[in-house]
């Protein structure tokens, strides 16, 4: 396949009809029916939120992901295909014969960093629900560990790091010394003026993973003016220049936007820093200008989708366990006025709810009696009402009291106007 094909997206028709079906989905098509043909394997089901199966193997449940897979076989012709699903789908064979060691795979241990709801599906009965091995270090995004076999890359769990006998934190330790001896692989200046502009081609998968190693963007001072900025919008798109020409930050925005936009593996449209002391945290302009408030606009639209997507699983789960307890949406509007973006979630009496974190809660009083607080004000007025509920991410709070009278009179005092609030 061509060039222009490949990046168009051209189609195949399915053998046997007039069917034209996406070079994805043709994959995925291909991996299933290879399954179909092994006696051991059953329950095979495609993953609903992921380019993935589900299926069991020997009596074991098995979930893998098929993008890697996808992007090695692309450009290989039908034979040649086959021989690699058959060789991808022949390590879980090796893996059901005989459990690998800590010995075996610690020298392919990587971190990858993916959004908050990557993952994340409803476990089997009285199992943990945090199955994939994560840290959580940047708001919205979880750290993730593979192993990084030559047939595929297999994500960790707890289950693995039982049977290998060593701590989590051990695990990322030994993952992120793997990951430093390949940091500079692939990092070239492709712009030097009119501000230097750098990015990560090492076509590994693990571009982005570069952006969690500790100092390597701090790294960046003196060779981009201002301080770092990073993008990482795809799973093998970094990007990274400085914060002090407006018309760069700018293309970083435009470049993180619309490649989150078109990429199925996305991670996150927004823009990163590090802070004094190196560590990378989210970027935040200073100023109600237009560029500010776009930076702002990317984050808040990386907190919603990945809000929507914790809602809908959490409302799947309270459902299937009838359980009682409202999951607010994360809400977000935009004021015509100056395109100033702003956070809120509702909270009322008498509900039992799992609130977002937000720029402003709206306390419902009464039918016309809607009060806007910030949600630094309500925790710190109100501190024995929320709880953090800490094996939820992205962060949510559970309202377990209603503040008494006098403590609302201060909410009340404390209520903003939303056309007119700026958020700290």
């Amino acid at each position: 396949m061509g060039f222009w094909k490949r990046l168009f997206g051209g189609g195949k028709e399915d053998a046997g009809s007039k069917e034209v079906v996406s070079p994805r989905e043709y994959l995925l098509r291909e991996v299933e029916a290879a399954l179909a043909e092994d006696a051991s394997v059953e329950e095979v089901v495609r993953l609903k939120d992921d380019y993935g199966l589900q299926f069991t193997k020997d009596g074991e449940s098995v979930q893998t992901f098929l993008d890697n897979l996808f992007a090695e076989t692309r450009e290989l012709s039908p034979e040649q295909r086959a021989q690699v699903i058959r060789r991808f789908l022949g390590a879980f064979a090796k893996t059901q014969d005989r459990q690998s060691t800590w010995e075996e795979v610690q020298s392919q241990l990587l971190p990858v960093v993916r959004a908050a709801a990557f993952g994340v599906m409803a476990p089997p009965a009285d199992a943990p629900t945090r199955t994939l091995v994560a840290r959580h270090t940047l708001p919205f995004l979880r750290e993730l560990l593979v192993v990084d076999q030559p047939d595929a890359s297999m994500y960790v769990q707890y289950e693995h790091l039982n049977e290998w006998g060593v701590s989590e934190e051990e695990a990322f330790v030994t993952a992120f010394a793997n990951l430093a001896r390949i940091q500079d692989v692939g990092v070239d200046l492709q712009e030097e003026r009119p501000s230097p502009i750098w990015s990560v081609d090492s076509e590994d998968s693990y571009e982005t993973s570069r952006l969690l190693l500790p100092g390597f963007l701090a790294s960046f001072a003196g060779r981009v003016s201002g301080r770092p900025i990073a993008v990482i919008p795809t799973r093998s798109t970094l990007v990274i220049a400085g914060d002090q020409d407006p018309a760069t930050v700018s293309r970083l925005c435009e470049l993180g936007e619309r490649e989150f936009d078109a990429s199925a593996r996305s991670i996150s449209p927004a823009l990163y820093t590090v802070d004094d002391t190196g560590r990378v945290v989210p970027y935040r302009r200073p100023g109600q200008d237009a560029l500010a408030l776009r930076i702002r606009r990317t984050h808040v639209r990386l907190a919603m989708g990945e809000y929507t997507a914790q809602k809908e699983f959490l409302d799947e789960q309270h459902e299937a366990k009838e359980v009682d307890l409202f999951v607010a949406s994360y809400g977000a509007l935009v004021r015509e006025k100056d395109e100033s973006p702003l956070s809120w979630c509702s909270w009322s009496e008498d509900v039992d709810a799992l609130l977002p974190e937000t720029d402003v809660v709206v306390m419902a009083l009464g039918e016309d009696d809607l009060l806007p607080v910030p949600f630094a004000v309500v925790q710190r007025l109100a501190p024995g009402c929320l709880t953090r509920v800490p094996e939820l991410w992205p962060v949510r709070y559970r309202t377990t009291a209603w503040p008494q009278p006098k403590v609302l009179e201060q909410l009340r005092a404390a209520a903003v106007d939303i056309s007119t609030y700026e958020v700290p």
